[in-house]
């Protein structure tokens, strides 16, 4: 309330209170001085007393309110404090002294919203250019950024990210789906929650793969700064820079042979010395290998110790590798009949294996041609390419019987035309025996001369009559073009000698010798009355 002074009391006491407390008389400036007692420490900062108008008019008697928003106050200060007339239950109202220097705010004035009027929007102005380059500047590196790593779909048992590095292994071959492509990579679904990465390169150029495109992959290593899984090509090689960090035992990496050593070859790989065992070169045993000096074929990484500097790898692994991969197509297709181009792998006394390409066909040494060969070396050597047609196969046991005669055209189809009964032929005598001779006829057809056939007198040895290489010709006498059989004559050329009759022999020549028996035979089991053999048995009576 307002006095003659023009001063004004910071709290009103309540209206039944028995005294009233009399404010203190204003300074010059015209502010009150702060209450005594607990009234400082309730409210260190007394507020602002009103100020007269300078018309005088009534607004002078009342005092002008001050808000003050987000104001920096002590915990103590900020305590509440109950106002005249209110108390809380259980408790005796607060006496005028508890609250002097309260100040009560009319919260439901200060808490209303203000009609503010019209609030106008600012009109749309030109960017400069520089804000223009920045904003395309951060669109073009937002387009360009790799895209979120994909997550293997239904494959909730996957590992978290941090486990991967554990659990992947060099060498583990993955299927991938291609999700995304960029400059360097070809992001892959690889089953796990974290993408797999192929380099671009390894692909062939302008052979990129489409999205969604499936292959397999082998496992680098997983890139925990980046949280991606390296993979390559299963046939692709990585070149390492020179740092024994990034091999691994199981990569894939290309390498030069230098020079040979006691145990095996001296390769190079990305200017680190490696060693190459003599029993890691090839699939079989290696009899010369200064024929493998200066050439270049990838390998696998079998051993690494950067502290020893130390590092094996092994070109017969990945042959190994290569020939499974490939028997597994080729059971999946092989049928009889087939034919295929394989190389000469070894020579037996009994036949050759043939590589068909991941797995080895036998071809028996009778099926190779349809002359005769005494032995495979006749016709073929080690390393030769040749062509052969699928005879047998055995699933189970995984064997395969070649033929390589099956190609030529069988001379034994035409055998009954060519070479009819009675006709005579020329051919070449390859091989005698005790019981006739072969004669050649052409390459694949042979006939025998019987011995009885040699001649019209007794012949006791073929040799008396032809010999091995000796061109002779013969009469057909019968074919057999099922069993593959010519039988033929000798003597049928020969014009049969007339028998010499008995008056024109010379006494004593050429003439049977008839002998007359004067006395009987001894012995023997006719009836003669004479002894026996053995004497009378009527005498051991």
């Amino acid at each position: 309330m307002m006095n003659g002074d023009d001063t004004t009391t910071l709290a009103q006491p309540p209206v039944d209170a028995p005294e009233t407390t009399q404010p203190a008389p204003a300074d010059e400036t015209g502010s009150a001085p702060p209450p005594p007692g607990d009234a400082v420490a309730a409210a260190p900062e007394s507020p602002p007393a009103p100020v007269a108008a300078p018309d005088g008019s009534e607004d002078a008697d009342k005092p002008r309110r001050k808000v003050q928003l987000n104001p920096t106050l002590s915990a103590e200060t900020a305590r509440p404090v109950p106002t005249y007339g209110e108390s809380t239950q259980g408790e005796a109202p607060a006496s005028p002294s508890d609250n002097a220097g309260a100040v009560t705010i009319d919260y439901e004035a200060v808490m209303m919203p203000q009609n503010l009027g019209t609030i106008e929007l600012p009109k749309d102005a030109p960017l400069s250019a520089d804000l223009e380059a920045e904003i395309d500047a951060a669109l073009g590196a937002a387009m360009t950024a790799p895209p979120p790593q994909p997550v293997a779909a239904g494959n909730a048992d996957a590992p978290p990210l941090p486990a991967l590095a554990e659990q992947l292994e060099s060498g583990t071959k993955l299927k991938a789906k291609v999700q995304s492509l960029s400059a360097e990579h070809v992001f892959c679904d690889v089953g796990y929650p974290a993408p797999g990465a192929v380099p671009i390169k390894q692909f062939p150029t302008g052979k990129h793969p489409n999205i969604g495109e499936e292959f397999l992959v082998v496992v680098d290593k997983y890139d925990t700064e980046n949280g991606m899984i390296l993979v390559s090509l299963p046939k692709a090689t990585r070149r390492p820079r020179g740092n024994w960090e990034e091999l691994q035992q199981g990569q894939i990496v290309d390498c030069v042979v230098n020079k040979t050593n006691k145990g095996g070859l001296e390769v190079t790989i990305s200017n680190m010395r490696a060693f190459l065992p003599a029993s890691q070169v090839d699939l079989g045993f290696v009899a010369s290998m200064e024929a493998y000096v200066g050439q270049r074929f990838p390998v696998q990484i079998t051993e690494v110790n950067p502290a020893k500097r130390n590092l094996v790898v092994s070109r017969r692994a990945l042959l190994i590798a290569d020939r499974k991969e490939k028997a597994v197509t080729f059971w999946q297709g092989v049928e009889v009949g087939q034919q295929f181009a394989g190389i000469v792998k070894t020579l037996k006394d009994y036949g050759a294996f043939i590589d068909l390409g991941g797995v080895d066909g036998f071809l028996h040494v009778g099926e190779m041609s349809w002359t005769r060969i005494k032995h495979p070396s006749d016709i073929l050597q080690e390393g030769l390419s040749v062509d052969v047609v699928v005879l047998s196969l055995d699933r189970e046991k995984q064997k395969i019987g070649l033929g390589m005669r099956q190609l030529a055209q069988n001379p034994w189809n035409s055998a009954a035309d060519k070479y009819a009964v009675g006709r005579n032929v020329t051919g070449k005598v390859t091989r005698t025996t005790d019981f006739g001779a072969f004669i050649e006829l052409e390459p694949g057809v042979e006939g025998l001369v019987h011995i009885s056939e040699l001649d019209h007198r007794r012949v006791k040895r073929v040799s008396d009559v032809l010999n091995v290489g000796q061109d002779v010709e013969v009469q057909v006498l019968e074919v057999v073009p099922d069993r593959q059989r010519i039988s033929l004559s000798l003597k049928a050329l020969k014009a049969k000698p007339e028998e010499p009759k008995d008056e024109d022999l010379a006494p004593g020549k050429g003439q049977a010798f008839d002998r007359q028996r004067k006395e009987p035979l001894r012995g023997g089991t006719g009836g003669t009355g004479g002894p026996g053999l053995f004497g009378n048995p009527g005498d051991f009576r």
